[in-house]
């Protein structure tokens, strides 16, 4: 990697959370050019407006707004994908084999298809990736304390009810969490009763979502219920039950309980002080994988379990309500 000062980022996708990102980077003294990549000229207009927004931007950081990849600058340090779902995996690709870049930060969803991702991380391990994907839930201050009182030895009960916020999209990130409690490298499906709505995504034409109800399992016998109803939004919110810990959070409105059984199980407030926007967690997430070459999202290979649950389990459902027969799921 190059010295402190000196790197550049390049950000391809700059909607609502590729923008975020944007923000995020536009912060680091590490970071000396950012080149943003998006077709649509909207998109590229709106990076512009996010960094004017941000306070403490690094004045010196030049930056590139461009059109296609092939404008893009050879050898860069970190490359953040948050184009739609289906182009990631091709977009990863291209970068690589074009562009040289080692190191990427990938939105979820990863892939519209199990057998999608699975070629990324095939394709990863021999190009000697280093891949990470935003499933940043299980990096939150509050979930990583309840893993801390979590026995690894034993099971857990865990369910995360809300409103309509998308059982393929934050389904994603529940699905992780409970891997990440659990250390799972596997979840069994345990039924689903989906509803029979296609709803559209704010995120792209021809992006869909789904809501109902997921169960999965695995074999240390944990259990989880995701549960996402059809006609409101309400915040969604965890509760996670161990023989001798358990655990409320709802990140949304940032609070959390928690109690013990050596305590008689009587409910303390914990406090809850995290800033969870994209545009902070992925500053120390950027800066991290520039100074080290790590950082604490889950890898490409630990959040295959998520991904692999919600695109098997959902498929089905996305091919009833659209009347076809395809291997992938439209959501992003």
């Amino acid at each position: 990697m190059t010295q402190k000062g000196n790197h550049r980022v390049l950000i391809i996708g700059c909607g609502e959370l590729g923008s975020r990102h944007l923000q995020a980077v536009a912060t680091l003294p590490q970071v000396k050019e950012i080149e943003v990549v998006d077709p649509r000229p909207e998109g590229l207009q709106l990076g512009r407006e996010r960094v004017a927004e941000v306070e403490k931007r690094q004045p010196s950081i030049a930056y590139r707004w461009l059109s296609s990849i092939e404008e893009a600058s050879k050898g860069g340090d970190l490359c953040i994908v948050a184009t739609q779902a289906d182009a990631r995996c091709q977009v990863v690709r291209e970068v690589a084999r074009s562009l040289d870049y080692s190191s990427f930060l990938l939105e979820k969803m990863v892939a519209q298809s199990v057998r999608d991702y699975e070629g990324l991380m095939a394709f990863s391990r021999e190009k000697g990736l280093s891949v990470w994907v935003n499933c940043k839930t299980r990096v939150h201050p509050s979930h990583k304390r309840v893993k801390e009182h979590l026995d690894p030895a034993e099971p857990i009960v865990f369910s995360v009810v809300g409103g309509n916020h998308g059982l393929a999209n934050n389904g994603v990130h529940v699905a992780d969490l409970f891997a990440y409690y659990d250390s799972a490298d596997r979840i069994e499906s345990a039924g689903a009763r989906i509803d029979p709505i296609l709803h559209p995504s704010k995120r792209g034409n021809g992006m869909f979502d789904l809501s109902g109800m997921l169960q999965g399992y695995t074999k240390k016998g944990s259990h989880f219920t995701l549960s996402f109803a059809a006609g409101h939004d309400a915040p969604p919110y965890y509760t996670v039950i161990s023989p001798r810990y358990r655990a409320i959070v709802d990140d949304m409105m940032k609070w959390f309980y928690e109690s013990t059984k050596e305590a008689g199980w009587s409910w303390r407030q914990v406090p809850f002080e995290a800033n969870l926007m994209v545009s902070n967690m992925t500053r120390t997430f950027a800066a991290d994988i520039l100074k080290s070459g790590r950082c604490e999202l889950p890898t490409l290979d630990e959040c295959f379990p998520a991904h692999h649950f919600i695109l098997t389990e959902l498929q089905p459902h996305f091919n009833k309500l659209l009347g076809t027969e395809v291997d992938r799921c439209p959501a992003t």
